[in-house]
């Protein structure tokens, strides 16, 4: 069935994530086109105009900032949402199908002086220590590694021409092409915001305790029938605080309420900031005050509070070796289930949060040749990054890493 976006403006949270999901049919169609070498379908293109023109003419925001949209969640309650991601993306990905890539990175360029060239040092460097190998395994993170960050995980669309440089990539660099996320893996999740083709990358969720593998199989990590069902009651008890008139936006803002293998994640707060830093704090001890009642021993849940979102964790082992199921952690059930074979390299692994060292950390444990690049601008990331991984390689912004991997896909620079 073909997906087709006419011009409509949106005004509500519904008509704008309805939107946002006909972009993602219409950018895997396009992606497999581009794949293929077939000249992109005008009206593909035409409905990603359409998109782009119907988030344009959303009703504005107070701020005054160019993107700030205002959009209802109900006749009684509205929400400012900043569509920055969403609105460059769909430009990005216009000029991409219509112009193709040289004029794709005229514009990146233009809208971050100096990145390409920054690429270009990246791809450079990497190849000047993987020269012409291929990877055993490339372990990368999605959002704010090789995925522009978005303020809310259900509208971060992949783009066509980030899908396409990524599939290069994976096709002719590496054994194993690994994403593993903090985000479920469907419902929403990974699956429906990336538009990379299927059996392309191993797509690990919920820090790897659950996956789809390159044959399209799915495996999950085992977790005891009482910790699960603890989760599920808990799970019932948070959409019911969040169906309370004053704390619905948290459902609805950054993350929302996701559910994920082992783990469920409510927003309190997003990159905007758009909610008051008290009201924030009282739906952080609320939510607190709910996993109490339900673990009062602390044995069983973990909660992490990010500044934006709040992690409840089931935890594994048992006694003094208990602890939070980490992205390391992951990545060492995906060696045990897929065969990855870590004791043997070169390994790459990229990430961009402290949350992201452990895949590091358990990586290079099995095998000292591996190589790592981390996005990130923050002084204290870059000092933990270097002491485990003196040789890694540092850089400020995703678009960086994705084309420096798109030049590494046609061979040694």
């Amino acid at each position: 069935m073909t997906t087709t976006i006419e011009e409509k403006p949106i005004h509500t949270l519904t008509e704008f994530y309805d939107l946002m999901d006909q972009t993602a049919q219409i950018r895997r169609k396009a992606t497999l086109d581009v794949l293929s070498n077939r000249e992109p379908g005008a009206s593909d293109i035409t409905s990603l105009r359409n998109a782009l023109k119907n988030l344009k003419d959303a009703p504005e925001a107070d701020s005054g900032k160019p993107f700030e949209r205002h959009l209802r969640m109900d006749d009684d309650h509205g929400v400012t949402v900043d569509l920055d991601y969403e609105v460059t993306e769909l430009a990005r990905d216009i000029t991409y199908l219509e112009l193709g890539e040289a004029a794709l990175k005229l514009v990146i360029e233009d809208q971050t002086p100096g990145l390409l060239s920054q690429a270009d040092q990246l791809a450079q460097k990497l190849t000047d220590v993987l020269g012409s190998a291929t990877l055993r395994s490339f372990i990368t993170d999605r959002d704010g590694t090789v995925n522009n960050y978005c303020g809310r995980y259900r509208s971060s669309i992949q783009a066509t021409y980030n899908a396409v440089f990524l599939t290069h990539f994976a096709r002719s660099r590496a054994t194993w092409p690994i994403v593993v996320t903090s985000g479920p893996l469907s419902g929403p999740g990974l699956l429906d915001v990336s538009v990379i083709p299927p059996k392309t990358y191993v797509m690990a969720a919920s820090k790897g305790r659950e996956y789809m593998d390159l044959s399209d199989n799915y495996g999950s990590f085992p977790a005891p029938e009482e910790q699960n069902r603890l989760l599920q009651d808990l799970h019932g008890d948070l959409k019911h605080l969040l169906e309370q008139p004053e704390q619905r936006k948290y459902g609805l803002i950054g993350s929302g309420l996701q559910v994920k293998f082992g783990q469920l994640t409510v927003a309190r707060q997003d990159i905007s900031g758009s909610v008051p830093e008290d009201e924030s704090r009282a739906f952080l001890q609320a939510v607190t005050d709910l996993v109490e009642r339900h673990d009062s021993e602390g044995h069983a849940l973990r909660i992490e509070d990010t500044g934006l979102d709040i992690e409840i964790i089931l935890t594994i082992g048992a006694g003094d070796d208990r602890k939070d199921f980490d992205k390391g952690d992951g990545v060492l059930f995906l060696d045990q289930e897929l065969g990855l074979n870590l004791d043997k390299g070169p390994h790459l692994v990229c990430g961009d949060t402290f949350s992201d060292l452990p895949m590091l950390r358990a990586t290079l444990e099995r095998c000292p040749d591996t190589h790592a690049v981390f996005v990130t601008r923050k002084p204290e990331l870059h000092k933990a990054v270097l002491e485990l991984c003196p040789k890694a390689f540092l850089v400020a912004e995703p678009d960086i890493l994705v084309l420096a991997l798109h030049a590494l896909s046609r061979g040694p620079q």
